[in-house]
């Protein structure tokens, strides 16, 4: 059970190139740099974009993972090898082939034995999927955590994995049975022991796995494991033994991905079909833009499809020629970011959309939108932001005046809505956006709006992003706002309880002062999702920091440094970092997260799991 990840040593790259001096290397670096990419990642980046700064401190290997297979792809797609080869070794201020070293293997240690799941796992402590229940309220009950307030202070670190080559860890795991399955943003998914990290098996995936695993148990007692990769596809493996049962490819679309979590409702999965497409937008030869998003039913058994809801039901069409010539279309995006919310009671799902990637938007992008469960059509829609049309053309130097002049403020919602029944009966529907706006709507009269409250400045990177909780009283909600406070005087990070009858703060607990201020992606944002259990509140930061939080009064009761260096369990050397995407898992009184979120943030590649004393 080895794995080798191999990478491109200075010698190969000379080779490749054919120069003789490494300073010519970057000389050429340098001039493809200010071509291709000063643009949007100069001092004052563009929105989303990271400075130079803070990508010196990735090494060489990474910036040319992301030019040819990563985010970056769509804006590198006219550069030959060689050429961005010489970029990531200009921006990097590592040496190429030094972190990671020329052969990083992973050595996982295997279990020595790997008896199947209890028939009772899901019936005993565990944790499935990314919003615990069908309301997504990433709740989980004192039956299940197995944690209290008082516990914490006995919580030690019992083991760390480390990602080979990664330095980005954003993923929500499944616990049950004494096992706990991962996924990986360096592509795979993991079975291994809850208790000691030693593992049980590893399926290879072509792509990241970002969002939540999904565990179930079939009528005759099966345990499957359900997730989507960042190809688009989505899996079905044997728990027990990682066995593919069935593979989907869920859009077609170059640029698609399946990122958000999946729900799973009477035997069916609702699949969340997002894009990076509008980072192609920047390229002047691209046809921006043609991807939908969409919502698309699985038959769990089978895999075979149900139904394909796009959340904007027109298909494309040409639209204008750009300064250049090229050929724009429109409608599109209004990505699905997120896990779908599921409501039997009206026999609807709610799924929370992205921004249009051209103009016109659509008016079924940055909403609150409602499917039918059997069928995908829509019910009813409501906008929290018209006229929200974003590629990176719109930061591009090279833009055109009317796309520039279409263009919106990237403020979509990347957080699963949290359906909540108040005790008079009344049911409300929480969604959070990046705007800062926290929205309250009655999803019993067609996403009437109950309330809004705003709770942060917002903007491209800020407000409320990976999710926030909630009991049958209070939201709680982490707020972003990292790439606005970078560059000006606004306070990043902090928390808020509001309550949900009426959208009044209940209390905030501002963001603590960064301990790693002066470290390049050093910042006070709390992106990542919030978990909830009986009296404690989790809440990553973009320090490094993970904290817990008393639900009542929102005072800090317990905080962990991520910001070192670990020995791992697979041998792979590992470090924490900025904290950003999935929330805590807690289950049988074990906590588990990621630390290390490179993009805007300090690179990272550890998963940590901490145990009682």
């Amino acid at each position: 059970m080895t794995r080798t990840v191999l990478t491109w040593g200075m010698a190969g790259l000379l080779a490749l190139t054919g120069v003789a001096q490494a300073n010519e290397d970057q000389k050429l670096g340098e001039q493809l740099f200010a071509r291709n990419c000063a643009g949007c990642h100069s001092a004052t980046p563009a929105p989303r974009a990271m400075t130079p700064t803070e990508m010196a401190a990735w090494p060489p290997e990474k910036i040319y993972a992301a030019l040819v297979s990563g985010q970056m792809m769509p804006i590198a797609a006219g550069l030959g090898e060689i050429e961005k080869r010489a970029i990531a070794l200009h921006v990097s201020a590592r040496p190429w082939g030094t972190v990671p070293t020329t052969k990083v293997e992973e050595k996982l240690s295997q279990c020595a034995a790997s008896p199947p799941l209890p028939a009772d796992a899901l019936s005993k402590p565990h944790w499935s999927g990314w919003g615990l229940d069908d309301d997504a309220t990433h709740f989980q009950p004192a039956e299940r955590a197995g944690l209290t307030a008082a516990d914490l202070p006995v919580l030690e670190l019992k083991w760390a994995f480390g990602f080979a080559g990664g330095t980005t860890v954003s993923t929500q795991p499944a616990v049950a049975g004494g096992r706990i399955f991962l996924g990986s943003h360096e592509g795979g998914i993991y079975a291994l022991d809850a208790a000691t990290g030693c593992a049980h098996w590893k399926f290879e995936t072509p792509a990241a796995v970002r969002g939540a695993i999904h565990l179930t148990q079939r009528p005759d007692g099966r345990f499957v494991l359900y997730t989507g990769d960042r190809s688009a596809h989505v899996y079905a493996l044997d728990a027990n033994t990682g066995e593919l049962l069935w593979k989907v490819k869920v859009d077609d679309h170059p640029h698609a991905l399946v990122t958000g979590s999946l729900a799973i409702h009477d035997d069916v999965l609702y699949v969340p079909v997002a894009s990076f497409e509008e980072l192609a937008g920047a390229s002047a030869s691209y046809e921006c833009c043609t991807f939908r998003g969409s919502v698309v039913a699985l038959d769990a058994v089978t895999g075979a499809e149900r139904w394909k809801s796009w959340v904007i039901p027109d298909a494309p069409q040409k639209t204008r020629t750009g300064a250049t010539g090229t050929q724009l279309w429109g409608p599109s995006g209004a990505a699905v970011w997120s896990q779908p919310t599921i409501d039997p009671k009206a026999g609807v799902l709610y799924i929370t959309t992205g921004d249009s990637y051209s103009a016109p938007a659509a008016a079924t992008s940055d909403a609150i939108v409602a499917m039918d469960l059997a069928t995908g059509k829509i019910r009813w829609h409501m906008q929290a932001t018209p006229d929200d049309a974003f590629s990176l053309a719109c930061v591009s130097p090279t833009v055109d005046a009317k796309t520039r002049e279409e263009c919106g403020p990237d403020i979509d919602f990347g957080a699963s809505a949290i359906l909540r029944t108040l005790p008079d009966g009344k049911r409300v529907l929480l969604a959070g956006q990046k705007s800062g706006v926290l929205h309250a709507l009655d999803p019993d009269a067609e996403g009437r709006v109950l309330w809004q409250q705003r709770l942060s400045p917002g903007g491209v990177l800020g407000g409320i992003e990976w999710g926030f909780t909630a009991d049958e009283e209070n939201v709680y909600v982490p707020i972003s706002d990292v790439w606005e406070s970078k560059f000006t005087k606004g306070a990043a990070g902090g928390v808020y309880a509001v309550r949900i009858a009426d959208g009044k703060e209940v209390w905030n607990t501002p963001a603590a002062k960064p301990a790693c201020e002066g470290t390049p992606g050093c910042n006070a944002g709390q992106p990542a999702a919030a978990t909830l259990i009986p009296g404690v509140l989790f809440s990553g930061s973009m320090d490094g920091h993970m904290r817990a939080y008393d639900p009542a009064t929102g005072r800090v009761i317990w905080d962990y440094d991520t910001v070192r260096e670990y020995t791992t369990v697979n041998g792979v050397p590992a470090h924490g970092g900025a904290i950003k995407g999935a929330g805590v898992t807690v289950a049988g009184g074990w906590v588990y997260f990621g630390s290390g979120y490179g993009l805007w943030g300090m690179p990272g590649n550890v998963f940590l799991a901490f145990g009682p004393r």
